[in-house]
């Protein structure tokens, strides 16, 4: 993948939060935002991706709504163990 290379400036108790997470995590401060912008960036995918299916087909049903919740945070869970296997 390709990166690029920017320049951000944080609150000072959120660059402290961002530097000891990825200092648990073993990894980077880049890597650390970059796993949060990423996910940030699927949810509005899959919000955008629920508003044309519901004005195509109607409203999800509330089971419907749970049962997505529970895939979602499964995927969510998937994704995080393969991040840490990887690094």
């Amino acid at each position: 993948m390709a990166m690029k290379k920017l320049s951000i400036t944080l609150p000072a108790e959120l660059a402290e939060m961002v530097r000891r997470q990825a200092e648990e995590e073993g990894t980077s401060v880049s890597a650390v935002i970059a796993d949060v912008l990423d996910h940030r960036a699927r949810q509005i995918a899959g919000e955008e991706a629920v508003r044309w299916f519901e004005e195509e087909e109607g409203p999800f049903t509330p089971e419907e709504l749970i049962e997505a919740e529970r895939m979602w945070q499964a995927a969510e869970a998937h994704q995080r163990k393969m991040r840490r296997a990887a690094t």
